[in-house]
């Protein structure tokens, strides 16, 4: 039987480091599986992306190991090949808060993941597009979208998720309010909001924003979040409790959809899974569904 040829590319300075004492261990689960590995280590900005963009198309499986950044390069490289050459991703989370490992309940530890990745077990789910630019699962803007790109890798390292919380939390009453036309399949409105996101996620920074539930990898929709701008301290706290609980209120409008397009007058910036996706006055945000296909252990 031919050996299933597998591209490992991951990133030793995610989250806490902790892949550098189980590459080892990570390894011989694909020697054990008879895999034809190619190792890569990546050294800067956009080495995943660009790796797997070269060479992906020669291999079966790409499995990468390292924070949601890594994936999300990762991502841009799979994308960029045609779909019929485009190997199957197994993901070995090792960063801060891993939105999209979590949605796919991915083991928190590194061997059991590892074991995941080098497993059978696959299903194809949505990827998203924003002006060109690919995604896993999650654009956003306004409040929590600009610590993962702005708060030094330390302090995500010592505090985790609270890091995320206590950022969006103490910007909630200076945040500037975004007045912003938002079109979906269904319809059109205009808003003031604090907080837009765009998801295929259960979670985003760590945060339950939806219902148990009613969030799917692979049916080809978008699920939204709105949060309007609070005119007064009730509304503020109605804010609070949306993001502390992910129960909605009045201040908050959900949406479900295949394609999103956000205008405004102003630039507004926007985060790509947790980077830095520019700022845009006008963006087109689609679906691409069950474009990829991840190892997970859902079910």
């Amino acid at each position: 039987m031919r050996a299933e040829k597998v591209l490992f590319v991951y990133n030793p300075t995610a989250g806490k480091g902790t892949l550098r004492n189980k590459i080892a261990d990570v390894i011989d689960l694909m020697m054990e599986k008879n895999f034809d590995v190619t190792i890569v280590a990546t050294q800067k900005q956009m080495d995943a992306a660009n790796v797997v963009k070269k060479r992906g198309a020669k291999f079966h499986r790409v499995i990468c190991a390292g924070g949601d950044g890594t994936l999300h390069e990762v991502t841009h490289g799979l994308m960029a090949l045609p779909q019929e050459k485009r190997p199957s991703c197994g993901y070995i989370p090792t960063g801060t808060v891993n939105d999209f490992a979590n949605g796919i309940k991915l083991p928190k530890r590194v061997v059991p993941a590892a074991k995941v990745a080098v497993g059978n077990r696959c299903q194809a789910f949505d990827i998203g597009e924003m002006n060109g630019s690919y995604f896993t699962y999650v654009t956003a803007f306004g409040a929590f979208t600009s610590v993962s790109y702005e708060t030094p890798q330390t302090t995500k390292t010592l505090f985790g998720k609270t890091a995320y919380i206590l950022d969006g939390a103490s910007k909630l009453n200076t945040l500037k309010n975004n007045h912003i036309t938002i079109t979906t399949d269904k319809e059109t409105w205009e808003e003031d909001c604090i907080l837009g996101v765009v998801s295929n996620a259960e979670t985003v920074a760590g945060l339950r924003l939806y219902k148990k539930n009613t969030v799917r990898l692979d049916d080809g929709l978008f699920d939204g979040v709105f949060v309007r701008t609070p005119k007064n301290p009730l509304e503020l706290n109605q804010v609070m409790g949306f993001l502390l609980t992910g129960k909605p209120n009045s201040q908050v409008k959900i949406i479900h959809s295949s394609s999103v397009t956000i205008a405004s007058e102003e630039p507004i910036a926007y985060t790509l899974d947790g980077e830095n996706g520019g700022r845009h006055k006008k963006v087109v945000i689609t679906n691409h569904k069950q474009a990829i296909t991840f190892y997970h252990r859902m079910g």
